[in-house]
């Protein structure tokens, strides 16, 4: 997907059917989440053309290259163990949407509980509250440069 149109395109099709699939069809769940896969020449010319990679750690993961090198990888949920695979496999800088804590940056569901519970509510915040309990409290995306 390269542009803005395809992208609409492909989600008025596809998404209608994509939504009755069962959700293990569409993401690794459970001991899949660990599976390597075979290396396919569409997705290994994707990660060699682009030299930011962006998405899901899990689906990076899966069909990342072995060299990486000089790419940037902006994702969510990472690891100590992530950390390192992204360094071995040359990659120079590593952003997750989230703040690391203790070796593991979180997913965003986790920090929006967090913030939830720290408001003392157990609905949804307005965006701006958002914003302000995240300044507040410190949390900013990690930025990690690799390849020093």
């Amino acid at each position: 997907i390269r542009s803005w149109t395809s992208l609409r395109m492909l989600i008025r099709f596809a998404a209608p059917v994509i939504m009755m699939l069962p959700f293990a069809w569409l993401y690794p769940t459970g001991s899949s989440q660990e599976e390597g896969t075979e290396s396919k020449p569409f997705i290994d010319k994707a990660y060699e053309w682009a030299d930011i990679i962006a998405g899901d750690w899990l689906y990076i993961r899966k069909y990342m290259p072995q060299d990486m090198s000089g790419k940037w990888i902006v994702t969510n949920t990472t690891t100590s163990e992530d950390v390192e695979l992204c360094r071995s496999r040359g990659v120079e800088m590593l952003v997750t949407s989230t703040p690391r804590l203790e070796g593991r940056s979180f997913g965003t569901n986790v920090i929006e509980a967090v913030l939830v519970a720290l408001e003392g509510t157990s609905r949804e915040l307005s965006p701006e509250r958002y914003a302000e309990l995240l300044r507040e409290v410190g949390f900013k995306p990690d930025v990690i440069w690799l390849q020093k």
